[in-house]
Parts: structure tokens; sequence; C-alpha cells
């Protein structure tokens, strides 16, 4: 926590708190998992950071199993977390949402409702027949249900949409940013969020990798080199960028994409005075402060986007990070 404070000098963190490990059954609240998440908070609030918790991850309770029989491509029939929420659930979750408020409303800076829902790994399938734009209404009604439940016990809690990935087929299995955000607008959502979302990294097998460089598909991409796509649809929104990196070794859950540690430190000196020139930006994450990779897994699963290498030591971006201010 003192280098997140004392040397990085950060100001914001991003939290992922699990609904099926907090309400791994229906009414019941596990106490130790939300002593967990007290203590965090506490922590991380008395250091002076602003916080942002981001629901995420469907119980199996809450799962509507019509859709358990059709998973995606590879994956064997049965629960997953990314599945479509029960209509009788929408009430728990909004439940879920009143109870984060009311624990943790005057110690955080916002709520934010799910983790890339755009995309199939948080929210699957993304279209059914008859309806291309399912993903996005069925996140609509989570939206309307959980800011119920954070208004009811907490008005002045903050309350962010979108969190959307930053590419987008318009498929089943994943929806561009642009066409999620435009849904969004024609339902008239902004009264259900206080600010906006999204991560704007630079997608795997772009053919540019710098923050000002286009995408390969700026129709169904939106990265910090056309925000404006999104800043335009919400102009009275504040924005915030919750989750950016660039990875400097090979990761398959960022499609294959690395630049070398001298390129993430300049692109991360680029990326924030980019974003730093929207007025409506309020805040740029940069995901994470060190490598992980999972245990026993192949190197190829990792995410390698930290300031800091697997072993603990400060990579060139680390300091690059430092001294932004």
């Amino acid at each position: 926590m003192a280098e997140l404070t004392r040397s990085l000098r950060a100001g914001w963190i991003r939290l992922i708190v699990d609904w099926r490990r907090i309400e791994p059954a229906r009414g019941a609240y596990d106490e130790a998992q939300l002593a967990l998440l007290d203590a965090r908070v506490r922590e991380l609030r008395s250091a002076g950071l602003r916080i942002v918790l981001t629901t995420c991850y469907l119980p199996e309770w809450a799962s509507d199993q019509r859709f358990w029989s059709d998973p995606p491509p590879s994956l064997a029939p049965g629960y997953r977390p990314f599945y479509p929420i029960r209509a009788d659930a929408l009430a728990d979750y909004r439940r879920f949402g009143a109870m984060l408020a009311g624990r943790y409303g005057p110690r955080i800076h916002a709520l934010e409702c799910w983790n890339e829902p755009n995309l199939w790994v948080y929210l699957y399938p993304q279209r059914v027949p008859g309806d291309k734009s399912f993903g996005a209404r069925t996140y609509l009604r989570m939206l309307k249900a959980f800011t119920r439940g954070v208004r009811s016990a907490d008005k002045r809690v903050r309350v962010l949409a979108g969190a959307t990935a930053p590419l987008g087929t318009n498929d089943k299995l994943r929806t561009s940013p642009q066409a999620f955000a435009r849904f969004l607008k024609r339902a008239r959502a902004g009264r259900w969020f206080d600010g906006y979302s999204h991560h704007p990294y630079t997608p795997g097998g772009s053919v540019f990798a710098a923050p000002g460089k286009p995408p390969n598909d700026p129709r169904t991409t939106v990265t910090l080199y056309n925000l404006k796509t999104l800043l335009r649809l919400f102009p009275g929104k504040p924005f915030y960028l919750t989750e950016y990196g660039y990875n400097t070794r090979t990761s398959l859950d960022f499609g294959g994409f690395r630049v070398s540690e001298r390129l993430q430190a300049r692109y991360l000196r680029q990326a924030y005075a980019r974003a730093g020139k929207h007025k409506q930006v309020k805040a740029l994450f940069w995901y994470l402060v060190q490598d992980v990779r999972p245990a026993g897994g192949p190197a190829n699963r990792g995410v390698y986007t930290g300031l800091r290498r697997l072993d603990g030591s400060r990579k060139p971006a680390w300091y690059a990070y430092r001294n932004l201010r």
C-alpha cells in the first residue's frame, strides 16, 4: 500500500467484487468474504485512495439454466458465471447493490455495474435469434435493478455503467462498444448511471500499438484514439477508463499482443497525456501493478501489463508512472 500512495503516488484503485463469493447461496451473504472486503476497503481508504468497487460474476443460483446447454465454442454444457441472469434474480441483484451501497457508501468513490458486459467471458450470449442487442438489453435490466438498489440505500453513491471491452465483432460472442453504448443511449439509460466506464486497450492483432494510432477497425473498436465516439454519446456524463495497459510478455487472454518494456513505458506516458486532454475523463486506471501468472499454469495465460515483473522487480513503466505527477 505504501508503494501505491507514497512511491507511485496513485490516486485511484479498482476492486472486483465477486458476487458468487459474497452470496454463494441465495439470500445468505458470506460474512467471512465480506470481512475480507471490509478490511481491504478500510486499508485503501485510510491510504487516501479513491475506490471503485466493480460487481461481477453471476452466482449459479441466479443463472438462467435455459442457456447452459448452448455454451460458447470449446466449452462444455453446464453453469458458467457469464450466462444471463434469471428474471426473478434481478431483485437479488438489487438487494446486492443496496447492501454494497449501505455498507461502503461513504468510503468509496463509485460502484461499477459489471465488467466488460459486451464480451462473452462476462455475459453470454451477446445475441440470440430475433434480438441482436440481447447482451446490451440484458445488461440494461441488470443496471436498472442494481442502481435502484444502490439509490435506495444511499443516493450519494455513484453508479458507473459500461465497463466495456475495447473490441466487438457484433456477433454471439462480442458486441462492439459503440453498438453497446448506442443501445443504452436509445433506451435512455442515462438516468440509471452517474458515470460511464470503458477499457480502451489496444486489441491483440492491431497494426498500430501506440495510444494515438487508429485501431484496425474504428467502427467496431474504441481505443484512446477514438474515445470521442463514446464521449459524444453521453456528453453530460463523467468517464472513467477503469482498465488499461500493455503486456510485455505474450498473454493469450489479450490476444497474444505484447510490446517491449521500453515501449510499455513510453505508451503509458502517451496514454495518460492523451486521456488528460478530455475534460470528461476523470481517471485512467493502469492494469496491473504487478504481473500475474496462474499457479502451475502456462506462461501464456498470465497477465503482463504490470509495472512490476513477476519477481517484483520494477519495469521502466514503474518509473514512468511515478513521474506522471
